[in-house]
């Protein structure tokens, strides 16, 4: 249940699928982006925030590719490691190594911290 619903969620974010990625958030979601190279002071976003940042990130970028290179869940709670390609609508690329550490509950997705170490 846990991996399966990580794993559609990792999709449904990168494919901006928004109204998705809205249907596997728990009410009370939080998502804590520890401090990173493109957000040096980190933040915590809520269920609207997530959206809004969705919105954002669909703008910007022409597409992202999450390649899921390991993922262990023990009950409730997911590690993945991520590779990430984002492509800007530019054409320019980014990358980065992501560990993301996923609580469910109620079925949903209910807390995340993630960890992304962007490429020069």
């Amino acid at each position: 249940m846990t991996k399966d619903l990580v794993l559609a969620y990792l999709r449904a974010v990168e494919a901006h699928e928004l109204d998705r990625v809205g249907e596997l958030l728990h009410p009370d979601v939080v998502v804590t982006e520890h401090p990173n190279k493109l957000n040096p002071n980190g933040a915590r976003y809520d269920k609207a925030a997530i959206r809004a940042a969705g919105e954002r990130g669909a703008a910007l970028m022409a597409s992202e590719r999450y390649d899921v290179r390991a993922l262990t869940v023990e009950g409730d709670r997911a590690v993945a490691q991520i590779a990430w390609t984002g492509t800007l609508k530019d054409g320019r690329a980014m990358h980065a190594q992501i560990c993301s550490v996923i609580e469910v509950r109620d079925g949903k997705v209910w807390r995340q911290e993630q960890y992304d170490c962007f490429e020069p």
